[in-house]
């Protein structure tokens, strides 16, 4: 065994599935981890393995992020039995003849799966020490016998003790620079009490934030854009002639395939109203987590009828464009046939009195102009059509935002109590802020 190691939750699961006879677990709480890893050796009908599990079964030590009330939930219903010790820290694992110190912290600090040196060696008399100072009550054993037998143990470990010496901990002194680093981090990210860390995450876990966009959605409002110095002459009549005929898609092909697009369009803002709270201070809209689930579905739904509506709108959409390029062409030939001296402007007579020449100059001039434009393909357009749905959370800064906690409480999103709640964590800040 190693005497100081680093134990991550699923460490310490794999560690307890490797019981052959008796498990011994002193922890403040406990995750899903653990608790499946419980399960499992006591479902080994052919092991009968003795499990003898302590905690801290305190609702602040929930509170303080160190498990969750479910875990609990399942062990119990298992038949599993669970001693409880107020304000127990001592934590440990003893695994049949081998046991841990365990350094646990919270959750809400340190993630599960962060590995931390953070378990060291249990001398074989610390074992029996252990066994017997937690969980005498609930085992038997000869105090005596196997504490002289672990006396000896202890003893042919010291064959061993010269091996020790030479194992160091990477210890590094800490620099100047290292110093001024964390002194700047510090003052531009100051530490969070726990208290409101917890606060900040009940109700996270309540609502966030949502924005829900729909991307495209404006596609009939298209517009084509002129190159610079496209036209032969930078006419100010011309361009005003062609000001209403630079849109892509006219009203009446607006009116007739666009209405699906629209469609979608209101039911999206349906589904906003229906599942989301406009709030003054953010872009973004509340959801309250608990419709959550609904919500997706209904935007996954939304999102399934996008396809449908591209290919309904698709051949459509790229015959009204070729009709405007077309149509675009009719109206500069017609400009240009109307004043020949911008097709013309060096040569003074020979094309006057010429009406076929002119309009046959006309229009291939208009044809040159229109083929330099950019014309977009109808599936390009179409791609454009999607849903975008992005999550935020609740913030340090948002629930001491008096404002912001009255919005909550006039759309039904907190209650009296959260509103009572919220006005002391306020307070408290304005406080710590103060000093």
């Amino acid at each position: 065994m190693e005497y100081f190691k680093s134990l991550t939750q699923n460490d310490l699961a794999s560690l307890i599935r490797s019981t052959e006879r008796k498990l011994f677990v002193s922890l403040p709480l406990f995750y899903g981890e653990i608790a499946d890893a419980i399960m499992s050796i006591h479902r080994d009908s052919e092991k009968k393995i003795g499990i003898h599990i302590l905690v801290d079964f305190d609702a602040q030590t929930f509170r303080q992020g160190y498990g969750e009330i479910e875990s609990f939930e399942q062990l119990i219903k298992e038949g599993i039995e669970i001693k409880t010790l107020n304000d127990n820290r001592i934590s440990f694992i003893i695994v049949d003849d081998k046991g841990y110190y365990l350094f646990i912290e919270s959750r809400s600090l340190i993630p599960a799966d962060k590995e931390t040196i953070n378990a060291m060696r249990v001398d074989p008399v610390s074992i029996v020490r252990l066994k017997q100072f937690f969980f005498g009550k609930s085992i038997k054993m000869n105090y005596q016998d196997e504490l002289k037998n672990a006396i000896i143990d202890e003893g042919l470990l010291l064959d061993k003790a010269e091996e020790m010496k030479n194992l160091l901990a990477p210890v590094a002194t800490i620099s100047q620079e290292e110093l001024q680093t964390v002194s700047n981090d510090l003052k531009s990210n100051p530490p969070l009490n726990p208290d409101y860390k917890r606060i900040v995450e009940f109700y996270s876990n309540k609502f966030q934030y949502v924005k829900l966009k729909f991307n495209g959605s404006n596609l009939q409002h298209r517009k084509i854009e002129l190159p610079p110095r496209v036209l032969p002459v930078a006419d100010t009549e011309l361009k005003k002639r062609l000001e209403t005929k630079l849109n892509l898609f006219e009203q009446e092909f607006i009116n007739e395939t666009f209405s699906s697009i629209q469609e979608l369009k209101e039911q999206l803002n349906e589904i906003r109203e229906k599942y989301l709270t406009k709030v003054k201070l953010r872009e973004e809209r509340l959801l309250d987590k608990n419709r959550k689930s609904a919500f997706e579905q209904a935007v996954v739904d939304q999102k399934a009828k996008i396809g449908d509506v591209k290919t309904k709108c698709l051949v459509n959409i790229g015959k009204q464009i070729k009709m405007t390029s077309e149509r675009l062409i009719v109206n500069l030939a017609d400009f240009l046939a109307e004043n020949p001296k911008v097709l013309f402007p060096d040569h003074k007579h020979l094309w006057e009195n010429h009406e076929e020449y002119i309009k046959d100059a006309s229009k291939e001039e208009a044809m040159s102009i229109v083929t330099k434009i950019k014309w977009p393909k109808a599936h390009d357009l179409l791609d454009e059509l999607s849903i975008d749905l992005q999550y935020s959370d609740i913030t340090y800064e948002d629930l001491k935002n008096k404002t912001f906690i009255k919005e909550l409480l006039e759309c039904g999103l907190i209650d009296d109590a959260d509103e009572k709640q919220l006005a002391s964590f306020g307070k408290g800040i304005e406080t710590k802020e103060a000093r």
